[in-house]
């Protein structure tokens, strides 16, 4: 049936303004912030306390099953290995700091040796410290890393697992002894705040959807002048897919939350029991993932059993 001119008029700007509303409403939608409200409502209607047991100690690893192993080995087709991890600059110690006297603190993110050499019996060696948390270095968050509220992974006390005394008692790094590994994502998005949209379109783009168990990792472009992260308003959607992982270029924040200073590690590491891989290297990975079209890879890493650790200094590998 053929419409009346006026009518079809009518009919194509109606059309017209719902399309407009649509693309109003998304633009609003991408440009939300998160309330410390919402956020905090988010903290106990997504959290995975108890899912694995009031004992459990190892978060979403659980999500990696023997099945998951093998499906991520079967991703190898070229045995090409990347590191995933940033170089590490040595700072020497001072012969003061060597001797144990007037010893200074570490700068955040820096590693300190004394070499050590036996020219009589021919042979050499060093110690080093390390001080990995922060902005520099590649490592590895265990769930006793923060707390929010007062609270670790599984409800359990701050105050009560991590002391200045016997460092974490429970859910250290030390649980990962036995490695990880899993199926590696790597979402090249530098500069930009990535939310839902943002991931929802790279997966209709790469045909790859990112599922329970795996390590998702962000290129941000931070080596290249670049600024980017995980914005808050993307945690329901980790929680929706079960990642085991998270890790990025930098440490993980992509936005804010008024009056949450870390959101985005406070909600996987204490909510959600995501292990978080912070100030990655991966320039290469990204260069290799181009070079060969494949953004899915056998993500391994061997995380050191430091009794009581909070964490480690790492370099994870990426098989394709």
């Amino acid at each position: 049936m053929r419409l009346p001119s006026m009518m079809r008029l009518l009919l194509v700007t109606l059309i017209l303004g719902v399309c407009s509303s649509f693309e109003i409403s998304g633009q609003q939608e991408q440009s939300e912030e998160v309330t410390k409200e919402q956020y905090d409502r988010w903290m106990t209607e997504l959290s995975n306390w108890g899912r694995w047991g009031e004992n459990d100690q190892l978060g979403a690893l659980n999500l990696v099953t023997p099945t998951k192993r093998v499906e991520a080995a079967r991703l190898v087709k070229t045995g090409t290995v990347v590191s995933m991890a940033r170089d590490i600059t040595i700072a020497p110690l001072s012969d003061s700091e060597n001797a144990g006297a007037d010893r200074l603190p570490l700068l955040v993110g820096s590693v300190r040796n004394v070499f050590n050499i036996d020219n009589e019996n021919g042979y050499f060696w060093e110690r080093y410290e390390i001080e990995y948390h922060g902005g520099l270095i590649s490592h590895l968050d265990a769930l006793c890393h923060v707390a929010y509220n007062g609270k670790v992974y599984n409800g359990l006390n701050f105050n009560e697992v991590a002391t200045t005394a016997d460092g974490c008692k429970e859910m250290g790094i030390a649980n990962l002894k036995d490695g990880l590994v899993t199926r590696g994502i790597l979402v090249d998005m530098p500069g930009r705040s990535v939310r839902r949209q943002d991931l929802e379109e790279w997966e209709a783009d790469t045909g790859i959807r990112i599922s329970a168990g795996d390590a998702l990792f962000l290129r941000t472009g931070r080596d290249i002048g670049q600024q980017g992260g995980y914005h808050p308003s993307l945690i329901p959607f980790l929680k929706e897919r079960d990642i085991a992982l998270l890790g990025a270029d930098v440490p993980q924040e992509g936005g804010e939350v008024s009056g949450v200073t870390i959101p985005i590690h406070f909600f996987t590491l204490v909510a959600l029991g995501v292990h978080l891989f912070d100030n990655l290297g991966l320039e290469t990975l990204a260069e290799t993932a181009n070079e060969l079209e494949r953004w899915e890879f056998l993500f391994m890493a061997s995380p050191h059993g430091i009794p009581n650790g909070a964490g480690t200094a790492i370099n994870p590998l990426a098989v394709f």
